[in-house]
């Protein structure tokens, strides 16, 4: 029961258990040689920014460099997304769909990824909070777009205070990104997400660490 709890739920790493941006633009690559070197500096970007050591949004443009993609790649990309949904969040379906009206997905990643993965959770495209897509006149991944997270809110924290939510407000993910919101005082609880990854820094961060989604239903039970 969440009650009148609202949660904010991060995605890579914590609803589902990689990455999405760095899997969809190593997917993308045609030639393999030289993927294993590509994937460790791609990671090393990630990770910097996901513990605060550079600017997340740098990060997010960092990467979007090496990506060359389309609309037809982000549908093909949805099924193996789809296949990587953290343990957890799978077999505790049935809970996040039936309080699925007080989740916010919130993300330094992309709508049009996110969207295919939680809407078998009963997640609407309307609960997501994230980065967009822009496409040139050829259908291919051009940039981010302007009305998007990175653009309107420079940081989570930002997007969160703008929504000015009653009630109870909680946070799941597994970034300092997702931390800055409660440090800033815009939510109520962080909970650091280890299930995929430990980040020593997000969890000295937070109050509290998790798991796997079954200690957060247990604390709010």
């Amino acid at each position: 029961m969440i009650n009148n709890n609202i949660i904010f739920i991060d995605f890579d790493s914590t609803f589902i258990s990689l990455e999405s941006l760095d899997e969809f633009i190593l997917n993308n690559i045609s030639n393999s040689a030289n993927n294993s070197e590509l994937r460790a500096k791609i990671e090393r970007i990630t990770n910097q920014g996901m513990e605060g050591i550079i600017d997340f949004n740098f990060s997010v443009n960092e990467r979007l460099k090496y990506l060359s993609a389309n609309r037809d790649s982000i549908k093909l990309f949805s099924k193996i997304l789809k296949k990587n949904i953290t343990n957890s969040f799978l077999s505790n379906k049935q809970f996040i769909i039936e309080n699925s009206h007080k989740i916010l997905i919130i993300s330094g990643g992309f709508t049009e990824l996110i969207a295919p993965v939680v809407r078998d959770f009963n997640i609407k495209k309307d609960q997501i909070y994230a980065n967009e897509f822009m496409f040139n006149k050829n259908g291919m991944i051009k940039t981010i777009s302007k009305k998007t997270l990175s653009y309107k809110h420079s940081t989570k924290a930002h997007l969160v205070k703008s929504l000015n939510l009653k009630g109870l407000t909680h946070i799941i993910g597994d970034g300092m990104t997702d931390c800055e919101v409660w440090r800033k005082g815009y939510a109520d609880e962080f909970y650091a997400f280890t299930e995929n990854i430990m980040r020593e820094v997000v969890v000295r961060c937070s109050r509290q660490a998790i798991g796997c989604l079954d200690d957060y239903i247990k604390i709010i039970s």
